[in-house]
């Protein structure tokens, strides 16, 4: 199989502190290896745990990279960066859709959540 590139960028405004953004992620375990939730075949190592400014994990398995969410206080919220970047033997582009959609599914749960609407 060959390897393929990845590179996911996602910005997402919420209507809540970092602090709150951050405690919303952990209490879901975000993110997890749950092929349910989050990042599908890949095992995630944190690598810097920036408290209410976001985590850096390295990635391995399906992905080999890094993965980044970094929590931007603005604009009467927080800006929730994230990222994926790294190599994937075979279907990159299917990997990514199916990520991006457990990514922003779950985020807008939170989101939700956070900002007092029910879904």
């Amino acid at each position: 199989m060959r390897a393929g590139n990845v590179d996911i960028v996602d910005d997402t405004f919420v209507r809540a502190s970092p602090a709150a953004v951050r405690a919303a992620l952990d209490a879901v375990g975000l993110p997890a290896d749950d092929p349910d939730r989050w990042p599908v075949e890949v095992r995630l190592a944190a690598t810097e745990d920036r408290g209410t400014k976001g985590v850096r994990w390295a990635a391995s398995g399906r992905i080999t990279g890094r993965m980044e969410i970094w929590l931007e206080a603005g604009h009467g919220g927080t800006i929730v960066h994230h990222f994926v970047h790294g190599q994937q033997v075979g279907g990159p582009r299917r990997w990514t859709q199916a990520h991006r959609r457990r990514w922003k599914h779950g985020l807008n749960e939170i989101k939700d959540r956070l900002e007092g609407r029910s879904r």
